[in-house]
């Protein structure tokens, strides 16, 4: 009897650690694909029994499904393929927007997941809508896009959908019998309703360990992955240059290539041979007056697919790669007397990137990337038309190597390096980085810890304290814990890094010479109460110092608060507090030397109707104020149509005033001014789309953003951080900025992974040294600016060597 209660200790905390046996499925070889037309009477599907047993994961979890589904997975050596058959009672009540792929719809949608190395760290995800509109992602990247088919089908019993998802889309172990993690969900929109297969428990981080498994798969032998996507586009464009003898109109020819090469069933090699990304979106342009550099998002999509290794560390922002040059707002420095600039490109020239990225038997990932840009050069011309070059950016090259190893309980370390090697007398730059992340076995604990380490080659410094070829090194370390799992969730963390700690070269880091600690703790409602479907309330405090000389550079807490209504209704909130007045040591742009900030209070309110509806609204306000007569307040409106199934839009008017703000303004050597401003700022942005059918639509995104700003003061910042009134600076700060943009876009995807483009861009830039008052007689003084029109036509076409293959 002892004896048994001794064995019952010992395995009682072993039960409760244990996570709960995980669903299963089977995937059955067919030998006869099934024909991709959403109907599934072939004879092939009966080959597989089906997946039922759903539940709901919103609104009430844990509920049985309204209606019911059913899902067969067969496979061969070329591909896998997915059969559901997704009942509804009413189908004349299924929602059917159109869109682009990977857009978010207002439409019913089937969804499966797989976790081909059944580590819990990443998966992919295939969804179809019920208006045929395909979805795609990683779990660690969105962007990801893959050549895959699918189709649905309508009947009297609801809706039917077929997906052909081929080996070359998929990465997964060189074993002989596969192991992987599955997911199925399904969303039935009018009733806001998502179902799970393997019902995951809500407030966890970690979904993945909760999925089931899928097995069956043996013996895959896929074929050769190889496919090749050419490209040629032609470009005019017109900007009133008015330069006598030259015109005003210039045009460009350009063809290139991706490549896309599996090395094994584990790795692929991805290449882009003289891209052309003259078709990505446009950059939301604006005027920047803080110290630290404007972040744009990555638009193009080599560098966003497939990269989720090399941001392992947070050290690499690939908008480095095809920068805007170094010296670009220097070339005037360099004009000989007599001189303009006839050409300074804006940004490099990338000529290659080249990528290999995948995980082996081991869960060992392993990522190589390579970029390289050519010199860039602006263009000096004299009265007699003789040109010469100046040099912006060096020819480069940029390099990453990372390895990322799973552990057990979906944990992983990684170690990553990038390299960036530059010609001429432009510095190089090295960057390392390891950590780990470390789950206890119910997923529940989290630990983090990292280290990083700059260097900088110096290959320019004549004087200062630097040498030529000195080195300059830099550190960061982080350390974190966190609870992830529950109704009560909380972290803290602590890091560090020295005041030569700079990644800039291929990373992305603003400040240095810092130590950060804090903590936050959050309660979470996930079961509908009340009046509401869920509500989440977060408490913050952070601490940041000065490393080097211990002073206070923030201090502050928050707390926030979001729910939503059983009508859908999403409202959220905020209030933050500073503690203790600040030494900010960046605004006044000259090292060692610090402003005092005051203390603040910042709070805000948004809100969001449901989408379902043809007409929706989101908004919010924000307010903010500080001890020194510093006031701004925000509001944003955005208004949502939903005119049909194939007619959307989409506008943004944001209003944001700022009173008494206190700045930088200038400098001259050592001492430093600032003024005091009133900032007004307006930004409209309207986006609206049309859907001939699911692969032919005609977009347009339109944006004006207006700031100005009025100096009534300035001063000279003291050694000791204060301001101090300079009645006899004369320089007057006033400004005027606006930005107008049009992109138009006609796309037609006229077969799978192949797409003819059609973009015409407007884009304004222009700047006043005195405040406009008059909305109207501001933006036409914008439209009356010169103006840079380009019309780009890009035909792209995917060749997969399979394909060839079959029509040789």
């Amino acid at each position: 009897m002892l004896l048994r209660f001794c064995l019952l200790l010992f395995l009682i905390p072993h039960i409760l650690n244990a996570n709960p046996i995980p669903k299963t499925a089977t995937a059955i070889r067919t030998p006869v694909p099934p024909i991709m037309d959403g109907q599934l009477d072939e004879h092939v599907w009966l080959l597989s029994e089906p997946l039922t047993d759903f539940h709901q994961y919103d609104p009430v979890f844990a509920a049985s499904a309204s209606q019911q589904t059913e899902v067969r997975i067969l496979y061969d050596d070329r591909a896998l393929y997915i059969g559901a058959r997704l009942y509804d009672s009413d189908p004349n009540s299924i929602l059917t927007q159109l869109g682009n792929r990977d857009d978010g719809l207002n439409a019913d949608l089937f969804g499966i997941q797989f976790d081909t190395y059944y580590n819990g760290l990443d998966a992919y995800v295939f969804e179809v809508y019920a208006s045929g509109v395909q979805c795609d992602s990683r779990r660690s990247d969105d962007t990801f896009n893959a050549v895959w088919e699918s189709a649905v089908a309508f009947d009297q019993k609801g809706w039917t959908l077929e997906m052909r998802i081929p080996w070359s889309a998929l990465r997964f172990p060189a074993n002989e019998k596969q192991i992987w993690g599955l997911q199925l969900h399904r969303s039935i929109r009018r009733h806001r309703e998502m179902l799970q297969w393997a019902l995951v428990p809500k407030g966890t981080s970690n979904t993945l360990a909760y999925w089931g498994e899928l097995h069956g798969l043996s013996n895959i032998e896929p074929p050769l992955r190889l496919s090749f996507t050419p490209f040629v586009s032609s470009m005019v464009e017109h900007y009133p240059y008015n330069i006598p003898g030259a015109s005003n109109y210039s045009s460009t020819y350009s063809g290139g290539m991706d490549l896309k090469y599996g090395i094994n069933k584990s790795f692929t090699l991805d290449m882009t041979l003289m891209p052309d990304f003259s078709t990505v979106a446009s950059d939301h342009e604006i005027k920047n007056l803080t110290a630290f550099e404007t972040v744009y998002d990555e638009n193009r999509g080599f560098f966003n697919e497939g990269v989720d290794l090399f941001h392992k560390g947070d050290i690499f922002y690939s908008r480095r790669i095809g920068r805007k040059p170094q010296l670009y707002n220097t070339v005037h420095n360099e004009l000989l007397e007599g001189e303009f600039i006839h050409r300074n490109p804006d940004r490099a020239q990338l000529l290659n990137a080249t990528k290999v990225s995948g995980r082996n038997s081991s869960n060992l990932g392993i990522g190589i990337f390579n970029a390289m840009t050519a010199n860039t050069y602006a263009i000096a011309e004299d009265s007699l038309g003789r040109q010469r070059q100046v040099l912006t950016e060096p020819f480069t090259n940029y390099s990453i190597l990372v390895l990322d190893q799973g552990l057990s309980f979906n944990s992983s370390a990684y170690l990553i390096n990038t390299n960036v090697t530059r010609s001429n007398k432009f510095d190089n730059e090295n960057v390392t980085a390891a950590g780990v992340t470390y789950y206890e076995k119910r997923n529940t604990y989290k630990f983090d810890a990292s280290g990083k380490l700059s260097q900088i080659y110096n290959k320019n410094i004549q004087n200062g304290d630097k040498k030529p070829n000195a080195v300059d090194i830099g550190y960061r370390y982080d350390l974190g814990f966190a609870k992830v799992k529950g109704q009560w969730q909380y972290n803290f963390w602590f890091n560090a890094m020295n005041d030569r700690y700079n990644i800039n070269g291929l990373g992305l880091n603003h400040t240095n010479d810092e130590i950060n600690s804090g903590g936050k703790a959050s309660y979470n409602i996930y079961d509908p109460f009340w009046r509401l479907l869920n509500f989440s309330t977060t408490i913050v405090f952070d601490n940041l110092s000065r490393m080097s000389t211990g002073k206070n550079t923030g201090r502050f807490a928050s707390w926030r608060a979001s729910a939503t209504t059983r009508k859908h209704l999403s409202i959220w909130g905020g209030v933050t507090q500073s503690l203790k007045r600040s030494y900010d040591y960046y605004e006044p742009r000259v090292k060692d030397r610090f402003y005092i900030t005051p203390l603040y209070t910042w709070a805000n309110f948004g809100f969001s109707s449901d989408y379902r509806r043809a007409f929706a609204l989101d908004g919010g306000i924000e307010i903010g104020t500080n001890e020194e007569k510093y006031f701004t307040k925000s509001i944003t409106i955005r208004p949502i149509f939903r005119f049909s199934d194939k007619f959307t839009m989409d506008h943004v008017l944001r209003l944001s005033d700022q009173d008494n703000d206190r700045g930088y303004v200038s400098r001259d050597n050592n001492q430093v001014f600032f003024g005091n401003r009133d900032i007004r700022t307006l930004e409209n942005t309207l986006s609206s789309r049309y859907m001939f059918r699911n692969n032919l639509s005609l977009s347009l995104w339109l944006r004006h953003y207006w700031i100005r700003g009025e100096y009534d003061n300035y001063y000279d910042l003291q050694t000791d951080g204060r301001l101090v009134l300079n009645p006899e600076y004369i320089i007057d700060h006033d400004f005027n900025f606006n930005t107008f943009n049009i992109d138009l876009l006609f796309n037609w995807e006229f077969a799978p992974g192949s797409n003819l483009s059609v973009v015409y861009k407007n884009a304004i830039m222009h700047e006043e040294t005195y405040p406009v008052y008059n909305f109207f007689d501001n933006f036409g003084n914008t439209l009356d600016s010169p103006q840079l029109n380009s019309l780009t036509v890009k035909f792209l076409y995917y060749l997969d060597y399979q394909m060839l293959k079959r029509r040789g």
